[in-house]
C-alpha cells in the first residue's frame, strides 16, 4: 500500500520537476519569457490553495482510495494534453488550468491520509517512504525530460512522461491503495467500524488554533525555499555557465538525497522530537544557497548544494504530515492537512518570482539571497510548536 501511495505522490510532483527542463525549449520555439512559461505552475498554486481543503474534506468523507484513483486518471490525461500547446500563451495557460484542476486530487493529502490511518508505531517512517514518490520525480523527471526533448522534441516528451506515469501508477493504485476509512466501509461488522475510529480534535478546533498557524507558516516557508531552488536549479546552473546536460545531471542528485533525507527524518521523528528534527532539516537550505552564491562556477559546490536541498525536500512534507497527526490527531487529518497542502500551493508562485527576478536583473543571485532568511524563519517556527498532544480521550469507548 505504501508503494502505491508513493507512486501517487510521484504524480503530483511531475509538473514541478519537469517544467524547468521545458523552459529552454519553449523559450526557443515561441520566444516566451521564462517567467511566462513558469507561470503555468501558478494555476496549480491557485487551484490547490482554493480546493485543497475541499479535497481534504472529500478524503475524510469518501476515503482516499476513491479520490486518488479518479484523480490519477484525470491528472495523467491533463498532463499529456500539454503536448497540444499552441503558439499563444492563452493555450499554454488553458492547458495548465486543466492540469491544475486534476493535480489537486493527487496532492499529498490523499496519499498521506491513507498511510497515517494504517500506521502508528512507525508512522513517521511509513510517511517518509510514501513521500519518497516526490524524490522519484525529482531524480527522474529532469533527466528523462532532457532525454525525451533532445531526441523527440518537447511535445513528444510530454506524451512520454504521461505514458510512463500511467504504466507505473494506475495498476498499483487500483490494486493496492487503501486506508482505514476504505476498510471500514467494506467491513460487514458494525464493531469493525468502531475499531477503525480515528482519534483527534475537530477540524474547527485545529484550524482556529495558534499552533496550526505556526505549523502552516513553517511548512510554507520551507517548501517555498527548498522546492523552488530545486525546481529552478537547471536554469540557475545554466546562468552560472554550466551546460544544460550537466545541470540536469546535477539536479538528479536531489532524487538520491531526498530519499535519504526522507528515510532518515522518518526514522528520527519516530524516536526523537519531530519539532526539532523538522527545524534542523529546514535550516539546511541556508548552506545550499551560500554554496551557490560563493562558488557558482564549481560543479562540486553546485552538486553539494543540490544534495543538501534534497535532504530538506526529504523532510518537509512527511515531517509536516507527522506533526499534524501528533498535534491534531487523525480525526480530521484530511481537512487539516488539506488546508496546509492548499496553502503550500502558494509556493507555486516561487518559479514566477525567481524567474521574474532573472528577467529584471539578469541574475538569480538576488533570489538566492532572499531564500536565506526565509529558511531560518521556517526553522524557528517548527521549534515553537510546543509538546505533542494526547488524543486517547477523543476515541469512542469501543475504539479506545
Amino acid at each position: 500500500m505504501v508503494l502505491a501511495a508513493a507512486l501517487g505522490m510521484m504524480l503530483c510532483s511531475m509538473p514541478s520537476y519537469s517544467i524547468g527542463v521545458f523552459i529552454p525549449a519553449l523559450e526557443a520555439e515561441y520566444g516566451w519569457k521564462r517567467a511566462q512559461i513558469a507561470s503555468g505552475l501558478i494555476f496549480c498554486a491557485v487551484v490547490c490553495t482554493l480546493l485543497g481543503p475541499v479535497v481534504g474534506m472529500a478524503v475524510d468523507r469518501f476515503g482516499p482510495r476513491r479520490v486518488g484513483l479518479l484523480g490519477a486518471i484525470a491528472f495523467i490525461t491533463a498532463f499529456a494534453l500539454l503536448s497540444a500547446t499552441g503558439p499563444t500563451l492563452a493555450s499554454w495557460w488553458a492547458l495548465w488550468t486543466l492540469v491544475a484542476l486534476a493535480v489537486v486530487f493527487v496532492t499529498p493529502t490523499v496519499w498521506t491520509s491513507a498511510v497515517a490511518s494504517l500506521f502508528t508505531t512507525s508512522r513517521g517512517l511509513a510517511l517518509a517512504a510514501t513521500l519518497c514518490g516526490s524524490a522519484l520525480a525529482a531524480g527522474v523527471m529532469p533527466i528523462l525530460s532532457t532525454l525525451l526533448i533532445a531526441n523527440f522534441g518537447w511535445r513528444v516528451a510530454y506524451l512520454g512522461l504521461a505514458g510512463c506515469a500511467a504504466v507505473l501508477t494506475l495498476p498499483a493504485i487500483a490494486l493496492m491503495f487503501t486506508s482505514a476509512i476504505d476498510q471500514r466501509r467494506r467491513a460487514p461488522d458494525p464493531n469493525a467500524g468502531a475499531v477503525a475510529a480515528l482519534p483527534g480534535v475537530s477540524a474547527r478546533e485545529a484550524l482556529t488554533s495558534f499552533r496550526f498557524v505556526r505549523l502552516l507558516v513553517a511548512a510554507l516557508l520551507v517548501v517555498f525555499v527548498a522546492s523552488n531552488c530545486i525546481i529552478n536549479f537547471v536554469p540557475i546552473a545554466m546562468s552560472f555557465g554550466h551546460p544544460q546536460v550537466v545541470a540536469a545531471g546535477i539536479a538528479g542528485l536531489a532524487g538520491i538525497s531526498t530519499v535519504l533525507g526522507r528515510l532518515t527524518a522518518g526514522y528520527l521523528i519516530d524516536r526523537l522530537n519531530g519539532n526539532v528534527v523538522a527545524a534542523v532539516f529546514s535550516a539546511l537550505p541556508v548552506v545550499s544557497c551560500l554554496l551557490m552564491l560563493t562558488l557558482p562556477g564549481s560543479t562540486a559546490a553546485l552538486a553539494a548544494a543540490v544534495f543538501i536541498l534534497g535532504l530538506t525536500m526529504g523532510t518537509e512534507l512527511d515531517a509536516v504530515a507527522y506533526l499534524v497527526t501528533r498535534h491534531f490527531g487523525l480525526r480530521s487529518f484530511g481537512t487539516v492537512f488539506g488546508v496546509i497542502g492548499g496553502t503550500l500551493g502558494l509556493s507555486g508562485f516561487g518559479p514566477l518570482v525567481i524567474n521574474l527576478t532573472y528577467d529584471v536583473t539578469g541574475s538569480y543571485v538576488p533570489a538566492l539571497w532572499g531564500c536565506i532568511p526565509l529558511a531560518l524563519l521556517g526553522s524557528i517556527s517548527f521549534l515553537t510548536l510546543g509538546p505533542y498532544r494526547d488524543f486517547s480521550e477523543s476515541l469512542p469507548p469501543v475504539a479506545a
